[in-house]
């Protein structure tokens, strides 16, 4: 049986061999995703089978946002113009794998600006990152849901899966502010 570190080490090999251009971006980006679910499945193992929620963000600053879309639609590029972060992009899906901080400067006030993966529709029961995403949402000031203008319906379902994850971790026995 080979191990996810095994499976993973395979898949970035993979990546590193394969050449980036307009016809491979594709595959890329999905093996990116599923070096993504290996890494979640190891690390879920790894505490006995129970997932962790949340990426461990430092608040700092007088205010957080978090940047919350589907993949590719700009949050990294968005994060970089308007902070002192530095986020990568690049054209596939999945770029961003963990939550990126920034600081910006507005009219004296100190406001972090969270990059966190894209999120897909069933993200609030686990697909992706999604948990982890929404757990760091329920801890910001202010979300800005960010969406492809060509793309129907984006909006509905970020919403829809914001709203499912907040009825889901006070299903779990926990309090939430609205």
């Amino acid at each position: 049986m080979v191990s996810y570190e095994e499976e993973i080490r395979a898949l970035q090999e993979e990546i590193s061999k394969t050449q980036y251009n307009k016809a491979t971006q594709h595959h890329i980006g999905l093996v990116k995703a599923k070096i993504a679910r290996l890494k979640e499945r190891a690390v879920a193992r790894s505490k006995g089978g129970k997932k962790g929620e949340g990426y461990a963000v430092r608040k700092s600053g007088d205010a957080t946002v978090i940047l919350i879309g589907f993949p590719s639609v700009g949050k990294s590029t968005l994060l970089n113009k308007t902070t002192n972060a530095e986020s990568k992009t690049a054209a596939y899906d999945f770029t961003t794998l963990t939550c990126i901080p920034g600081i910006m400067e507005h009219n004296g006030a100190k406001i972090q600006v969270l990059d966190v993966p894209g999120i897909l529709k069933g993200a609030a029961s686990g697909l992706g990152k999604g948990k982890e995403v929404i757990a760091v949402a329920r801890n910001a000031d202010l979300a800005i849901l960010m969406v492809d203008v060509f793309t129907v319906n984006q909006i509905g379902t970020l919403r829809k899966e914001l709203e499912e994850g907040r009825a889901e971790h006070s299903n779990n026995g926990k309090t939430h502010k609205d």
